[in-house]
C-alpha cells in the first residue's frame, strides 16, 4: 500500500523492551557491546485486530521488522484515525528514532532499546483539506511564521476549526514582485485551496525558491504541512517545512504525495489481520519469569530438609540426645564392602558419652558465672552514688557474664 505521512507535530515513546530484541538487532544489522547506536527513518503503524495477546495492539514496523508498539493507552488514543488511513487504502507512517545498545551480563548478551516515534494527539493527525492531486508534499520541518496572514483574516476565519487549531495542506507559488528600491526579487505566495493567504518573507523565498522551482520543471506544485490558530478576534498560520538544505535526496527523485484523500470519517472502520509473530511472543516473559522464580526460591526443599536435619542432629549430639526420627536415615551400603572394613558403630556411639560427661562438667560453671552476675549486680547498686564509673563497669561485667551464663545453660 502507499504510505501516508501522519502529521508529527509530536512525540511519543513506544514499547520496546524484552520483546523485540531479535528485530531490532535486524534494523542495525548487528550491533557491538557496549557500544550505542541511534537509527532515524520512517517506520509503519499497523494495528493487530488478530493479536493474540492484546486485540487492540498497534505495532510499529521498520520493513517486515516489528520491532516496538504503542502503550495500551496509546493505542487506544490512536486506533481509530490509523483505522481510517488502512481503510482508505495506505499505511500510515511516522518518523522512528531507535536507540539500542548490547550489554554483557552474567555472561549472557541482553539488548536495551528506546525508542520514539514523531506524531501529533490523535484530532491533529490529518489536514482538515486535502493536498492537490499534482504536487509533491515537502517533509516537515520547523515552524515558519506566514506573513500578511491578517490581510485575509475573513477568509482565515472561516477556515478556523471549532476547536481553535486545526493542520492545513497548503500550496506554495513563486511570484515575481517589484521592492521598495525598484528591483525585481523572488516573493513566495502561501495558498490554501488556490487562495492565497498570505506570503514568506524574502529570506524566506530565496530557500523555498529553488524547490518550488523544481517541482514545476516537474509539472507539479510545492505543497506543505501547515497550521491555523484562531479566535473571534484574531487569526495566525505558520507553515512547518523542511528547507532546501534539510530535504533529502530521495524527496527530489520521488517527489512524493504522501498525504492524499481518505475515506469520509465514520464511527468505525474495519482494520483487516495484520499480527505477525516475532521471536518472543514464543515465550512473553520468559526470562524475567525464570528470573523471579529463581529469586523467590533460591533452595531445593530437598536440600532445606537436609540441611535442617543435619543441623537439628548435631545440636542432638552435642547435649548427649538421641537422634530424633526425623533426622536423615543413614545411607545404604554394601554388605560385602562392610565386611572387610571395620565398623563405624562403635566410635559414634563413644562420642555421646563423651558429650555427656563435657555437659555435666560445665555444670558447675554455669552456676558459679550466674553467682557472680549476682554479687556484680549488687556491688553495683551499693556503688551506684559513690563511684559512677566503677558502677558503669561492673555492671558492663555482670551483663556480660550473665550473658555466657545463659549461653551455656541453654546449650547444655
Amino acid at each position: 500500500m502507499t504510505d501516508y505521512a501522519l502529521n508529527d507535530r509530536g512525540s511519543l515513546d513506544v514499547v520496546t523492551e524484552n520483546f523485540y530484541d531479535t528485530e531490532i538487532m535486524r534494523v542495525f544489522g548487528g550491533l557491538s557491546a557496549g557500544r550505542a547506536q541511534t537509527w532515524n527513518g520512517m517506520a509503519a503503524l499497523v494495528p493487530e485486530p488478530d493479536n493474540p495477546f492484546d486485540p487492540r495492539t498497534v505495532s510499529v514496523r521498520v520493513g517486515e521488522n516489528k520491532i516496538a508498539h504503542l502503550s495500551a493507552e496509546d493505542a487506544h488514543r490512536y486506533w481509530h484515525p490509523l483505522a481510517r488511513v488502512i481503510a482508505s487504502g495506505y499505511t500510515p507512517v511516522v518518523p522512528l528514532h531507535l536507540e539500542a545498545e548490547l550489554l554483557r551480563q552474567d555472561g549472557v548478551a541482553e539488548l536495551n532499546a528506546r525508542a520514539a516515534i514523531d506524531i501529533a494527539p490523535p484530532d491533529l493527525l490529518f489536514p482538515i483539506n486535502t493536498a492537490p492531486a499534482q504536487a509533491a508534499v515537502l517533509p516537515q520541518g520547523s515552524s515558519i511564521k506566514v506573513l500578511d496572514e491578517q490581510d485575509f483574516a475573513e477568509y482565515l476565519h472561516s477556515i478556523v476549526p471549532a476547536t481553535g487549531e486545526g493542520r492545513v495542506i497548503l500550496t506554495l507559488e513563486v511570484n515575481r514582485v517589484r521592492n521598495s528600491h525598484g528591483v525585481t526579487v523572488d516573493t513566495v505566495d502561501v495558498l490554501y485551496e488556490r487562495k492565497q493567504v498570505g506570503r514568506l518573507s524574502t529570506q524566506m523565498s530565496q530557500q523555498f525558491t529553488p524547490i518550488i522551482n523544481y517541482a514545476f520543471e516537474h509539472d507539479l506544485l510545492t505543497a506543505v504541512w501547515g497550521t491555523i490558530r484562531g479566535s473571534s478576534f484574531e487569526v495566525s498560520m505558520t507553515l512547518q517545512a523542511a528547507r532546501a538544505s534539510e530535504v533529502p535526496a530521495q524527496w527530489f527523485q520521488e517527489l512524493p504525495n504522501d498525504v492524499p484523500e481518505l475515506l469520509p470519517d465514520a464511527e468505525q472502520f474495519e482494520v483487516p489481520p495484520a499480527y505477525v509473530a516475532v521471536e518472543s511472543d514464543r515465550g512473553r516473559n520468559a526470562k524475567k519469569w525464570r528470573r523471579g522464580f529463581s529469586a523467590a526460591h533460591p533452595d531445593s526443599p530437598a536440600g532445606s530438609s537436609a540441611a535442617g536435619s543435619s543441623a537439628r542432629g548435631l545440636a542432638a549430639r552435642w547435649r548427649g540426645e538421641p537422634a530424633r526420627a526425623d533426622t536423615a536415615p543413614p545411607a545404604p551400603h554394601d554388605d560385602a564392602a562392610s565386611a572387610g572394613a571395620p565398623s563405624a558403630t562403635p566410635a559414634r556411639a563413644a562420642g555421646a558419652p563423651a558429650a555427656t560427661r563435657l555437659a555435666r562438667s560445665l555444670k558447675p560453671v554455669v552456676s558459679a558465672l550466674l553467682a557472680l552476675t549476682a554479687i556484680l549486680v549488687v556491688l553495683g547498686i551499693l556503688m551506684l552514688g559513690v563511684e559512677p564509673l566503677a558502677t558503669t563497669l561492673i555492671l558492663i561485667v555482670a551483663v556480660a557474664t550473665g550473658f555466657m551464663a545463659a549461653y551455656l545453660h541453654r546449650t547444655l
